[in-house]
């Protein structure tokens, strides 16, 4: 029995890690500043946090296309620490505890909506009109500068590329390849 509960554990530590370190690695690259420079990202709190929800969608597609419950775990851990993530910095700016509720919740439902139409896009059969797709759904959503939205879907649709040759088991251990902004805005399929 000794056995098994320490086997159970170190899984359970080594899944948390793994969401820990993706989240880590996310949030590092979100906030580079080349997105906001370069690709027309809004610099603002909320700009931010659909950079956030941007990349997020990314690394949870490339986690779909492993299927499991491992893969399944890691969404739903990374997800979480994502809006964990919301409130810590709602909290860092001085909101209040009175209307940190609302505005996360409003927060999270944004990153949920932009999250699931960004996924459905990005899962789609390729085409044509994918990439179209993908910019439409930034444009709907104001995502960045409306001349600056066709550079930014091309290159989300870039990074997902260059997730999708990284391995399953780096994907697995958190270990997302995210490319410098600067790398992805002058050459989408880097």
């Amino acid at each position: 029995m000794t056995a098994f509960s320490g086997n159970w554990f170190q899984r359970r530590a080594a899944r948390r890690k793994a969401a820990s370190d993706a989240y880590r690695g996310l949030l590092r690259h979100a906030l580079d500043p080349g997105h906001y420079r370069d690709l027309g990202v809004p610099d603002t709190f909320e700009g931010r946090a659909r950079m956030v929800t941007l990349l997020t969608s990314l690394a949870c597609v490339r986690l779909s296309r492993l299927g499991g419950a491992e893969a399944a775990g890691l969404i739903e851990r990374l997800d979480a620490l994502v809006l964990d993530g919301f409130d810590a910095a709602y909290r860092e700016k001085g909101v209040g505890d009175a209307s940190i509720a609302r505005k996360v919740r409003a927060l999270a439902q944004g990153h949920a909506g932009l999250g699931k139409a960004l996924f459905a896009a990005l899962t789609a059969p390729d085409s044509p009109e994918k990439s179209q797709s993908v910019a439409e759904i930034l444009r709907r959503n104001g995502v960045a500068a409306p001349e600056r939205i066709d550079a930014l879907a091309a290159a989300l649709n870039g990074l997902l590329a260059r997730l999708e040759r990284q391995p399953d088991d780096e994907i697995l251990h958190g270990k997302f390849d995210w490319a410098s902004a600067s790398a992805i805005s002058t050459s989408p399929q880097s």
